[in-house]
């Protein structure tokens, strides 16, 4: 028997919030690559608005696994043995993202000081690469560890990943992250999130949070912007 014991079913974790949290990065790494592509040589300003928005996206990716490496991994070997390999597998898995996500960080920052065409050809190229590597790891982890998780990691054991997430994040861009999160949520999903947070922040998201993500999306993809319900 585990040290700690199995969530209650009245208090399990409800896996849609990891689902939803890897929206953001199926959705903002393929369009970053492409925007990278497409950007003009030598064009410094749009380079450091893309660069920008890559460094919040690959950090929060790369702390995202890297809470999970720490806090989650450990407990589901501990408690769920008879999934042991998808664990292992997971881990395995994080390596290769890892490494994708060195290369396309050193690339951006490459980018950012030069916008020369040949590194922002290599920079889209490393930032594919990265989304096959996360893509068909977040399938796994989707179809096989989320059913372990909800069966052996507690919500608040889960939200420590978060809380270390959100600590990894600048202040100044939280509320564009959040945003990001927001953006590919289906109303229930948002209330799941909205709820989680305290009225005063949530007062800010909806006085200034979806105004700035919008504003941000506009520079950032050089389109209309994307304005995600309050």
């Amino acid at each position: 028997m585990p040290a700690t014991s199995a969530p209650t079913v009245d208090h399990r974790l409800n896996p849609q919030e990891m689902v939803v949290l890897h929206r953001v990065f199926r959705r903002e790494v393929p369009l970053l690559a492409d925007l990278v592509e497409a950007a003009a040589p030598d064009d410094r300003r749009r380079a450091a608005v893309l660069a920008d928005h890559l460094d919040l996206v690959l950090g929060a990716l790369g702390e995202h696994h890297e809470g999970e490496d720490d806090l989650l991994w450990p407990k589901l070997r501990e408690r769920a043995a008879p999934g042991d390999g998808v664990v292992a597998r997971m881990a395995d898995q994080h390596e290769a993202v890892a490494g994708a996500l060195v290369e396309a960080t050193a690339l951006s920052r490459r980018w950012r000081a030069g916008a020369d065409r040949d590194t922002a050809l290599l920079l889209a190229a490393a930032l594919r690469e990265l989304d096959r590597h996360a893509v068909a790891h977040m399938d796994d982890e989707e179809e096989h560890l989320l059913p372990l998780m909800a069966e052996h990691i507690t919500p608040r054991e889960w939200s420590e990943v978060g809380e270390r997430g959100r600590g990894s994040v600048p202040k100044a861009k939280l509320l564009i992250f959040l945003g990001a999160i927001l953006e590919g949520a289906t109303a229930q999903e948002r209330q799941l999130f909205l709820a989680q947070m305290p009225a005063p922040a949530r007062l800010l998201w909806r006085t200034l949070g979806i105004r700035l993500y919008a504003r941000t999306t506009a520079r950032v993809r050089g389109t209309g912007p994307a304005a995600p319900a309050a």
